[in-house]
């Protein structure tokens, strides 16, 4: 058809001015095609981009509008249309300068954490190969790899695919600079080279961006051009280039891995069985064997119904002439998957939440435990927003050190967050109340009103994603987490605000609607006239109603505000029983307790005093982990997460207590939902930098935190204890801090030994537990002859003291003297040596007793045991492990290192039992045991027939155990 359509050009410009646009012709379809051919080396796994996908275009508009009406058409326009098919695409060609131009690029690092972050993405698994280390992407492995390339590859042709218009439309009007291609400028006038750029640029834009185009303008000669007109042949033409044969095989073949969008598109076209095009009407039938190329191929039918149907709504404005006739109807867009169904013949069924019912879901299901917590979000929201503000005005001047530098205290003053809290009216026993937050943050943005509407959507706001991620770890705001600012409609139903954006100076009064109001989620917008007298922030109002008098209310210990309102309440003097006010107070207190941002509340215009703060509330700032630390003489882990109360589960810490402030994770990563508390999975990494850092800090400020002797021999304690117990922690060197050897162990008698002397002189301990002579929570010691006995009052040694000199004696146990168990089944002593010994570590007599033991405990069904002597052949390396295998312990709760290796004994609980069969026990003994045994025994001339033998003589000696 494009011999037919350039006879018609031919034809038209024969003799006139216009002979230019054919002359331009015939010279472009002999370049345009070879710099087409040039997209596969960036584009190797997209459908053919090149002449042939050009001429389907041109083909299929002419079945659409008919040859007919082709022949009505103005020569500029039937030009426009060819050279439009043949350029359209031209933007993914792309130079190496402008490949080297993307990677060095701030636009191409934000697509990239982009795809990093969005596992639904079919980039995903390439983009995290790599990683990002100041602003610049590496290989995570030395080793080279076609996946790499491959990757990188794909991830560039994706950035430029979206930009892929805007780049034709560069080229059309420079295409020397662009792409040395050296079609000819001058005699055709810059003007209609703009329209045909425009034209390109259109196809992948919005319908409404299509409509903007000119209706008509002037063209050579006499005559005009339609650039909307052609912008929608070309759309309608380009959605219809559909058929099989879109795939180069040959260029698939050089790729590692194929990305799984190309798969699928591939796919797509594959399953296209039935497909008619014509002036009259539009079918396509696609047969599809799974979900995914059925889904792509319904979105794609869908693209092509919805372009069709607003272009025939707008057609009287499109088409040049009003007896142009009409675009051909939609028929049968059909989608088969193949042995299933669609519940409505179109659409891929899928789970969704509805809107109406999600914030009642979510409050039923006890995310927050009262609707009044919610207002956190709001306080957050606006600390984030100031964080911002602080940085992008200030970081050019100010490096922000940390957050106890006073400069950096001195510039957050002049940023308070302001509360206001008003009493309104009472009617009918509802008492009326309006708040209102006002801060001097970056402000809501049209923009940012989008991800505001979407709740958790806030992640995809890349602007100030980028922003964030240049700011210094502990500067940056809490990110995203909670159900986000929409969980406000928990306290009302229709939230007020008033904001200027600090990146735009939009100045606008936004409404905002629950969405289980009467209004039914309605966001409504008013745009205001403003200048520099009114300063960027949000002023939030919001109007909040309460029972008078509450029939029924739950008050935790720390609501003192709430409390104090409660026992104050008079029922014969007081109207109301503001015990809801009282629990916003709270929050807010708690709120401010730590808050690195200032803020003022004001309740009935009454200002509320807070404690003044001129200094940080965290006194030391640990930059490697981006950790506030306060140090006490406490046992608790008290956590916050950017200045915010946070719940752990982190162990009891020996002889010092801790605040911690983190900064460094995402609150995604390591907080729930609600971010009351910290992820269980995320505590053993979060309780690593605690210790990492308290190390760091304690070591760089020893004398400054302990200010006295006795507090110096704790903080010593603390650094001995876990340096031991932690590899990690061996970075450090604590030798200096030695005091703990000059503390005084007070024994029997009101005697005191020094702890050093006591540790390396013993030669004998026995823990006594469960022992009436120590008081709740404190051991007691006796000390003589060398012998050193400390009484429990628990199942285990209670102090920390207790577990210091263990720890440092555990290493230099020779063997077991004697132990026994209660009736409970819980020890009732046990006492070590000492000394060096060439004794088995367990009497033969004390080893059945363990031997039974195991047999009757069922933390893990298969165990590693003590090892005697004469069965060293049985005997595992000290290192050796396997993930479910655990050490038998003597007591639960004491961890006592022996010579080891693995039961022959498998232990199972029963189903049901009766009396004391709760448990069974059976041997088994197999290869896979002795080969594992091999691998990991302690001495390396074992034989794998010795460790079977030995297995042998085991069993028997033991077999009436």
């Amino acid at each position: 058809m494009i011999k037919e359509l350039e006879n018609l050009l031919y034809t038209k410009t024969l003799g006139k001015q216009s002979e230019i646009l054919f002359a331009h012709w015939n010279y472009d379809k002999k370049i345009i095609p070879a710099a087409l051919n040039a997209v596969s080396n960036l584009f190797p796994h997209y459908s053919l981009h090149d002449e042939t996908h050009s001429e389907t275009i041109i083909n299929n508009i002419v079945r659409v509008i008919g040859f007919k009406n082709i022949e009505k058409l103005s020569a500029i326009d039937i030009w426009l249309i060819l050279e439009a098919c043949y350029n359209h695409d031209i933007g993914m060609v792309v130079s190496s300068e402008r490949l080297i131009e993307a990677l060095n690029s701030d636009d191409f690092l934000s697509f990239f954490k982009d795809l990093q972050d969005d596992t639904k993405n079919g980039l995903h698994e390439f983009a995290i190969k790599f990683e990002i280390e100041n602003k610049k992407i590496k290989y995570k492995h030395n080793n080279l790899s076609l996946d790499f390339h491959d990757g990188i590859k794909f991830i560039l042709a994706e950035f430029f695919r979206r930009r892929h218009s805007d780049r034709s439309k560069e080229i059309i009007l420079n295409p020397s600079a662009e792409l040395s291609l050296s079609t000819p400028r001058g005699v055709i006038p810059n003007r209609i080279f703009k329209i045909l750029a425009e034209i390109c640029s259109s196809h992948t834009k919005n319908f409404e961006d299509v409509m903007n185009l000119p209706f008509c303008e002037v063209g050579i000669d006499v005559e005009d051009a339609h650039p909307r007109f052609i912008a929608c042949l070309l759309r309608i033409g380009d959605l219809l280039d559909l058929d099989n044969n879109r795939f180069s095989e040959v260029m698939l073949r050089t790729l590692s891995k194929i990305p799984i969008d190309t798969i699928n598109h591939k796919a797509k076209h594959l399953s296209i069985e039935s497909f008619r095009v014509d002036n009259e009407k539009i079918d396509v039938v696609a047969k599809c064997s799974d979900y995914d190329t059925a889904n792509i191929t319904q979105h794609w039918f869908n693209y092509l119904d919805s372009e069709i149907s607003r272009q025939m709504i707008n057609w009287n404005n499109i088409v040049p002439f009003k007896d142009f006739g009409y675009l051909p109807t939609i028929g049968d867009l059909k989608v088969e998957l193949i042995n299933y169904d669609y519940l409505d013949g179109k659409q891929k069924p899928k789970f969704s939440v509805d809107t109406d019912k999600a914030l009642s879901l979510l409050q039923g299901a006890g995310l927050y435990e009262h609707s009044y917590q919610s207002f956190r979000e709001i306080l957050q929201n606006a600390v984030d927003s100031t964080l911002i503000r602080v940085w992008l005005e200030h970081n050019k001047s100010f490096n922000f050190p940390s957050p106890q530098d006073k400069n950096f205290l001195n510039i957050i003053k002049n940023y308070p967050i302001e509360i206001s809290i008003i009493e309104k009216e009472t009617v009918e026993k509802i008492k009326k109340w309006e708040i209102t937050v006002t801060d001097n943050g970056v402000g809501i943005s049209t923009d940012d009103l989008k991800f505001l509407m979407k709740t958790g959507s806030s992640s995809k706001n890349r602007k100030k994603i980028n922003i964030v991620d240049d700011m210094p770890e502990w500067l940056r705001p809490s990110g995203i987490f909670g159900i986000g600012f929409q969980s406000i409609f928990l306290l009302t139903d229709e939230v007020i605000i008033e904001t200027k954006s600090f990146f735009n100076e939009e100045f606008q009064t936004i409404e905002l609607n629950s969405p289980n109001s009467v209004k039914d989620g309605a966001i409504l917008i008013q745009k205001k006239k403003t200048d520099h007298s009114v300063k960027p922030g949000v002023k939030l109002l919001i109007k909040y109603n309460t029972e008078a008098i509450p029939t029924r209310w739950s008050i935790k210990g720390e609501q003192r505000n709430a409390m104090r309102i409660a026992h104050n309440y008079d029922p014969f003097s007081h109207e109301s029983l503001d015990i809801s006010l009282g629990m916003i107070i709270d929050e807010i207190l708690s709120f401010e307790h730590a808050c690195i941002v200032p803020l003022k509340l004001i309740i009935n215009g009454k200002n509320f005093d807070f404690s003044e703060k001129d200094n940080n509330y965290f006194k030391y700032f640990e930059p490697k982990n981006s950790l506030e630390l306060n140090v006490n003489f406490g046992s608790n882990i008290n956590s916050y997460y950017k200045n915010q109360y946070v719940e752990n589960k982190f162990y009891r810490l020996l002889f010092l207590g801790l605040e911690v402030n983190f900064h460094k994770e995402k609150a995604s990563d390591i907080l729930t939902l609600n971010r009351n508390k910290f992820k269980s999975e995320s505590s053993s990494n979060l309780f690593r930098q605690v210790l990492e850092s308290s190390f760091r800090i304690i070591t760089e400020n020893f004398d400054e935190i302990f200010e006295n002797e006795t507090q110096k021999e704790f903080g010593s304690m603390f650094l001995d204890y876990y340096y031991n117990e932690n590899e990690e922690l061996k970075m450090f060197n604590v030798s200096k801090f030695d005091h703990w050897k000059k503390f005084k162990v007070k024994i029997q008698d009101d005697k005191f030994v020094e702890l050093f002397s006591l540790i390396n002189d013993a030669k004998k301990i026995r823990l006594n537990f469960n022992s009436n002579t120590a008081p709740f929570q404190e051991d007691l010691y006796s000390y003589e002859d060398n012998f050193l006995i400390i009484n429990s009052n628990g199942h285990t040694v209670n102090s920390s003291l207790s577990q210091f000199i263990f720890s440092k004696i555990e290493n230099k146990i020779s063997k077991i003297i004697d132990f026994t168990y209660g009736n409970n089944g819980y020890l009732n002593f046990i006492e070590f040596s000492l000394e060096n010994s060439n004794e088995d570590f367990v009497s033969q007599d004390n080893y059945i007793k363990l031997l039974k033991k195991s047999k009757n405990w069922n933390h893990t069904s298969r165990k590693i045991i003590p090892c005697l002597k004469k069965y060293y052949k049985l005997r595992l390396d000290d290192n050796a492990h396997l993930d479910y295998l655990y050490h038998f312990r003597i007591s639960h709760y004491l961890e006592i290192n022996y010579p080891k290796m693995v039961s022959p004994y498998v232990v199972e609980e029963i189903d049901t039992y009766n009396g004391d069969e709760r448990y069974r026990s059976t041997t088994i003994l197999n290869e896979k045991l002795y080969e594992w045994v091999f691998r990991n025994r302690y001495d390396s001339m074992t034989t794998k027939e010795e460790i079977i033998e030995a297995y042998d003589e085991f069993l028997k000696e033991f077999i009436d155990i």
